[in-house]
């Protein structure tokens, strides 16, 4: 094997070591974080926050809610029935074929959101700020290079099916 070879796995290895130790609890903290907030102080459950938040995100029907939230279909339409009953999200019909049905905030809802998101966003600010302005200019380069890989879903999953 050659050196580049070697060194290219080595930074591989690395890089997973890292992200193990790194994004998993980050992202423990983050969610607790989003559990406690909806919970304690808005009365809402993570699950609402999370349908509500992906609503948001454009998906706007039970499938697309569904598939995002990797939950069955009772399941997320349960979800969205509660919703509906609290006002915070409204039923309407796809003009372009009636037997669907789409899904939107309501004003409620997406102030809701809004009061709920700036909650959760202050927060990890303040986890944030404790990192120096170079610190935070290496984590803004980071993430924005691990986005490019998840707005690449086709290509990693070409490539994993060869693996399979």
């Amino acid at each position: 094997m050659s050196h580049t070879k070697v060194d290219r796995d080595e930074k591989l290895n690395k890089t997973l070591d890292l992200f193990w130790h790194t994004i998993p609890p980050i992202w423990h903290m983050t969610r607790t974080m989003t559990h406690i907030i909806a919970s304690k102080e808005f009365d809402i459950t993570p699950s609402k926050f999370h349908t509500m938040r992906r609503i948001l995100d454009g998906k706007n029907s039970i499938s697309q809610l569904a598939d995002c939230l990797l939950l069955s279909r009772p399941n997320i339409s349960r979800t969205v029935d509660k919703l509906v009953q609290e006002g915070l999200i409204e039923r309407y019909p796809d003009l372009s074929d009636r037997r669907v049905v789409k899904i939107a905030l309501t004003a409620k809802g997406k102030l809701l959101y809004k009061k709920m998101h700036q909650r959760i966003h202050d927060d990890m600010k303040f986890f944030f700020s404790q990192l120096t302005e170079d610190e935070l200019s290496t984590v803004i380069k980071s993430l924005s290079i691990m986005e490019k890989l998840l707005v690449q879903p086709e290509k990693m999953k070409k490539e994993n099916e060869k693996i399979i």
